[in-house]
């Protein structure tokens, strides 16, 4: 099995932290609009992407946010089902949200043999280049 582990802000989004979004948010196709007038847009091409690596990989999300916020994102864009055991977290460690997943994939005996990890940030890259060897690296800009 082959997992695709992506980052939210910057990556699947334009915002760089969704977690300073309000609720309640209204959405208005691929934009939300926060209870302050605040914007966030999906990337072109992030319904189509999720949709066509859905039936080719497993995919998690592994993301430094206040889950609260940004949960209702995902929610209401009709993303969230696309991922398994996502990882939001108050934390930047996303070599251990990835390690955490294993962990959850190999406990309902999935075998997780390929993995690709997306990240706007080449700070988390790196660490997770350095703690898990055998993840594929991409920093998307």
């Amino acid at each position: 099995m082959r997992l695709l582990v992506l980052n939210l802000d910057g990556t699947l989004w334009d915002h760089e932290d969704a977690s300073r979004l309000v609720p309640p948010y209204e959405f208005h196709g691929d934009c939300l609009t926060d209870a302050h007038g605040d914007g966030l847009h999906l990337f072109p091409g992030v319904r189509e992407f999720l949709e066509w690596t859905s039936w080719r990989f497993l995919l998690t999300i592994v993301s430094w946010n206040v889950g609260e916020r940004v949960r209702p994102i995902l929610e209401g864009f009709g993303l969230w089902d696309y991922f398994t055991f996502p990882k939001i977290g108050g934390h930047p460690n996303k070599a251990d949200m990835i390690r955490r997943t294993l962990e959850e994939l190999a406990s309902i005996g999935y075998n997780v043999e390929d993995i690709i990890y997306v990240d706007d940030r080449g700070i988390y890259v790196d660490e997770v280049r350095m703690t898990l060897p055998e993840v594929d690296l991409s920093t998307c800009w």
